[in-house]
């Protein structure tokens, strides 16, 4: 059977159902520009699906984090086995009687399904059916999926996410709790029922008890709101998918258990949160290859830069001790912040704390804190990028700042390099 073509002429619902209703088994690969995924049949049932983009959600270890099959010790220590035995990190986590095989099971039919689910969404793209007479799957961890079962669901999400995002229309929002979700508690089964069976457009009625009524995904999100983590963040950190965690954010915002934090309650949090993530990152013991290519720019940098002292356009000055200390660090500032772009270009992102370029082993830990011992703050929100250093005191010094606009798609230029040095 030859199938392929456009989404905009054929929809993906009506290519699951054809392909349910003919038993077919190959595999279906759809491309468009945010991501390449392909879902494999067997005999019209779906036994796998994959990325090319996978978020981090969608891997496997993250799932079972969020699901709390593993801790982060765990998969850490599993992961370190999978490199040396190559062994896929499921069989691995078994063996060492880490998870269960349905705990394994669940998470593998969990990580398909976001896959597939995230596709429905997609407005445009090209699909292009494979017929095979085999497929290989892992038989005894995956359990086959009709294809009518995922399109019911899939139209359910098709129908709620638009009134999802009248509410959280932007991944990178803040929340806060208000006052009233203080008072809130989890609801019993027959609540949880009456709760389930209303519209999102609807209005919860008031509960009898003069406490409010959550259900256990809403009180598990409720728990990561805490004005700093981003809604991306809580969908990475939450043990739900990320359709039931966004429906459980909107119920919140709905019911003024959540509100969006203001810019300076953004400010304050930006300020405190990153360098309290930069202090516990992990401290590399050895130097890697991207640092020693920024080695010359760290060197150079304390001769070269206005801010140093030793600049013979500026002089000796009184301060001449404190100077040099900032322009050191000014220096290392600048290395790290290459450091970023460099990542950004290699992995496609920022990341979310400078940490992770200790943890990935992009840089030393120790160089992710200026030469008084006081971790860099580093802020990556509202399409702004904002690397900043302090004084010896720990106080905010407005010389050392570095910030950088990340346009959107419809701004970027080829070959832009919007780096600007902010000034007092």
């Amino acid at each position: 059977m030859a199938l392929e073509g456009t989404l905009r002429d054929f929809s993906l619902a009506d290519i699951f159902q054809l392909i349910g209703l003919q038993r077919k088994t190959g595999v279906l690969t759809l491309r468009a520009p945010e991501d390449v995924v392909s879902i494999s049949f067997l005999d019209g049932k779906v036994v796998g699906a994959d990325s090319l983009n996978k978020r981090l959600e969608d891997r496997l270890g993250q799932v079972l984090l969020k699901t709390g099959a593993v801790t982060q010790s765990a998969l850490d220590q599993a992961l370190k086995a999978q490199v040396e035995t190559l062994e896929r990190l499921g069989r691995v986590l078994m063996r060492h009687n880490v998870i269960s095989r349905e705990e394994l099971r669940a998470a593998l039919e969990q990580q398909i399904l976001q896959i597939i689910f995230r596709v429905f969404r997609w407005q445009d793209g090209d699909y292009h059916f494979s017929q095979e007479t085999s497929i290989d799957y892992d038989h005894e961890l995956v359990t086959p999926m009709s294809t009518e079962s995922i399109l019911m669901e899939g139209a359910r999400m098709l129908d709620e996410w638009p009134i999802i995002e009248k509410k959280i229309p932007d991944r990178s929002v803040v929340f806060r709790p208000t006052t009233a979700a203080r008072t809130v508690e989890i609801a019993s089964a027959d609540e949880l029922e009456e709760m389930s069976a209303l519209d999102l457009d609807a209005e919860a009625p008031p509960p009898s008890s003069g406490r409010l009524r959550v259900s256990a995904v809403e009180a598990d999100v409720l728990r990561l709101v805490n004005g700093v983590n981003t809604v991306d963040d809580i969908v990475q950190k939450a043990g739900s998918t990320e359709f039931e965690t966004c429906k459980a954010l909107y119920g919140l915002v709905t019911r003024a258990l959540i509100r969006e934090a203001t810019r300076d309650e953004l400010s304050r949090a930006s300020h405190a949160a990153p360098a309290a993530g930069a202090a516990a990152a992990s401290q590399a013991t050895r130097l890697p290859w991207l640092a020693i290519v920024l080695v010359p720019l760290l060197a150079g940098s304390v001769l070269l830069i206005p801010r140093n002292p030793l600049n013979p356009l500026l002089g000796p000055g009184p301060k001449l001790v404190p100077r040099l200390v900032s322009a050191t660090s000014f220096a290392r500032m600048l290395g790290v912040w290459e450091t970023l772009h460099a990542r950004g270009d290699l992995v496609g992102s920022y990341p979310a704390s400078l940490g992770a370029l200790s943890e990935e082993r992009y840089l030393p830990g120790s160089v992710l804190q200026d030469p008084w011992g006081v971790p860099y703050r580093y802020v990556v929100r509202d399409q702004s990028l904002i690397l900043a250093g302090s004084q010896e005191d720990g106080s905010p010094d407005s010389n050392l700042l570095l910030s950088r606009h990340l346009p959107s798609e419809s701004e970027e230029q080829p070959g832009e390099r919007g780096v600007s040095l902010i000034r007092p």
